[in-house]
C-alpha cells in the first residue's frame, strides 16, 4: 500500500474488550456516527438518541456493539468501525441493497469491517507495524476470539493512488500480512485469516486531497455479520 491507511479491521463489525468486570474490556473512546447515504435515525443502549451525524463514547465492546442505525427505506449492508487512533474512532453505517465492491470480490454480502489508519498501524510506505499499533491490534485479537470464534477474517490491505501498481500491490499484501501475523501470534487461529492484497483497486474516498487518501490507505479486517 503506498501509504495504506491502516487495518481497519473494520468491514463492518466492532471493536472492544473482554467482559466488562475486568480491565481488559474497558475501551473509552469518543465514537463518530455516520451513515452513508444520507442522514440515518441513531440508537445506543436500545434508545433513540438523534440522527446522523452525532457523537457518543463508549466504555466497553458491548456498548459499542449497541449502537445501531436505521432508516425506513433501506437495510444496512455495511458497518465499519475506522479507528483514528486509540481513543476515537468513526462508526459508518452504509445502507443499500447491495453490498461493496470489496464485500462483492470476497463473495461476502452483509459485512462488517475493522478499519484501521495509517497513522495507528504504519509510516509511509512501510510495512512494519508502528508500536503504539500493536495494543490496538492485541484487542482486536481478543475480540475476534469473544465476539467472532469460528468465523475467517478477510486481512485486506489497500493503497491510495500515488506510486506504481506493482508497488502498491506488493504493500497492500505485506501489510495484510503483517496484521494476520499479529492476530495470529495473539491466539487467532491462522487457518481463520485469509490474507487479501488489493492495492489501490477500492478507495474509500477521493484519491484527490491528502485527507481523501490517507481514507484510502487501511487495512480492514472484513467479517460476514
Amino acid at each position: 500500500m503506498t501509504r495504506s491507511r491502516p487495518l481497519l479491521l473494520l468491514v463492518v463489525a466492532s471493536t472492544a474488550l473482554l467482559p466488562a468486570c475486568t480491565p481488559k474490556n474497558a475501551l473509552r473512546m469518543a465514537i463518530e456516527v455516520v451513515s452513508e447515504p444520507d442522514a440515518a435515525i441513531v440508537s445506543f443502549k436500545g434508545k433513540d438518541v438523534g440522527t446522523t451525524p452525532t457523537a457518543l463514547r463508549v466504555r466497553t465492546f458491548d456498548e459499542l456493539m449497541t449502537i445501531a442505525a436505521r432508516k425506513d427505506d433501506a437495510p444496512v449492508a455495511e458497518k465499519r468501525i475506522r479507528i483514528l487512533s486509540p481513543d476515537h474512532a468513526q462508526l459508518v453505517f452504509r445502507f443499500g441493497t447491495e453490498p461493496s465492491e470489496v464485500a462483492k470480490r470476497l463473495g461476502l454480502t452483509r459485512v462488517v469491517v475493522f478499519d484501521y489508519s495509517e497513522k495507528v498501524s504504519f509510516d509511509v510506505s512501510k510495512s512494519e507495524l508502528k508500536p503504539e499499533g500493536l495494543p490496538i491490534l492485541d484487542r482486536q485479537a481478543e475480540i475476534l476470539a469473544r465476539y467472532f470464534p469460528n468465523v475467517d477474517v478477510y486481512v485486506c490491505g489497500h493503497t491510495d493512488a500515488t506510486g506504481g501498481d506493482d508497488f502498491n500491490l506488493q504493500l497492500s499484501v505485506d501489510r495484510a500480512r503483517v496484521v494476520a501475523d499479529r492476530l495470529s501470534g495473539q491466539g487467532v487461529p491462522p487457518e481463520r485469516l485469509k490474507v487479501q492484497g488489493f492495492g489501490k483497486e477500492f478507495p474509500n474516498d477521493t484519491n484527490e486531497t491528502p485527507a481523501g487518501r490517507a481514507n484510502n490507505r487501511r487495512t480492514e479486517l472484513i467479517l460476514p455479520q
